[in-house]
């Protein structure tokens, strides 16, 4: 009698999906996202957009990059960068800096080979 008022909540999707069948298409079916809300969809988009810039950037600049700020903030605080790492740091921060002022009358750095 339990067993038959806890199959009551079940539905009748989830049943014909996991019935006979693997694991893989239980998976599809908490996956599917097509029914969720715009909200939980953009939550998804907005979560595997970060996960994967973040894991590109790992891979592609390596783990000493100031991108990687996680890693990057916690040896700051610890005092573990290095001088060439503290270096590249100014260096990114000046040229972003230097990007947003436009009335500054140095050389910008991305216009070096005017300059030259």
């Amino acid at each position: 009698m339990d067993d038959k008022i806890s199959q009551r909540f079940i539905s009748e999707e989830f049943r014909k999906t996991t019935e006979h069948s693997s694991s893989k298409s239980k998976l599809l079916y908490y996956l599917d996202i097509r029914k969720r809300s715009f909200l939980g969809k953009l939550g998804v988009g907005l979560a595997a957009y970060l996960v994967c810039f973040n894991a590109a950037v790992f891979y592609w600049k390596g783990s000493d990059h100031p991108l990687n700020n996680f890693m990057w903030r916690i040896k700051k605080a610890n005092g573990t960068l290095s001088k060439e790492l503290l270096e590249k740091e100014r260096v990114l921060k000046e040229y972003y800096e230097s990007r947003l002022n436009v009335e500054s009358k140095g050389p910008k750095p991305w216009l070096t080979s005017i300059y030259d």
